[in-house]
């Protein structure tokens, strides 16, 4: 049962018939099942990229795992700091288990941006919230890093929902 994405993504490729590395675009994306099953399982997938100089088209092929449990949990671990403020973690995998160990911040990360937003939209804070910002290990509320953004778009896209309709109602 194959299955087809709708959407293009576009990167620099070599082009065959250029002989250079061009901006090139998928237009066709697709997983179809093997003709042959295999242990562990895995998919075909088949790019079909587009040279956007000459229109040559070229489509690669390879194959991917199927995502199991375990490459799943995995792919979850490592996206946590894209959700949430992680200083950094440490990860390690056995054979039957995984251990990961992470850093978190001293402080309430969400209280320092709001100092960050206060300073940069009334030019000053009070001493204060100063000496929060330097106890957390910043020198000034500028240094405070911004909030993660996570890279997946279904997430994103949540995320400006949620924020769309936040706040107070529009008047007619």
């Amino acid at each position: 049962m194959p299955s087809t994405s709708r959407y293009n993504i576009r990167n620099k490729r070599p082009c065959p018939q250029c002989h250079e590395v061009t901006d090139q675009t998928a237009t066709t994306f697709r997983y179809d099942p093997p003709d042959v099953a295999k242990a562990p399982q895995i998919l075909i997938k088949r790019i079909g990229w587009v040279c956007e100089w000459c229109g040559n088209y070229e489509e690669e092929v390879k194959e991917t795992p199927l995502p199991i449990d375990k490459a799943r949990i995995m792919k979850r671990l490592l996206s946590i700091t894209d959700d949430y403020d992680v200083l950094g973690f440490t990860l390690s995998s056995e054979s039957d288990g995984v251990s990961i160990k992470f850093r978190l911040p001293g402080s309430d990360m969400s209280e320092l941006r709001t100092i960050q937003y206060k300073q940069r939209e009334t030019g000053f804070i009070t001493v204060e919230e100063l000496i929060k910002v330097q106890r957390a290990g910043y020198k000034h509320p500028k240094a405070v890093p911004p909030k993660p953004q996570p890279h997946d778009v279904a997430t994103l896209r949540k995320r400006e929902r949620q924020q769309a309709f936040a706040g107070e109602p529009r008047r007619i």
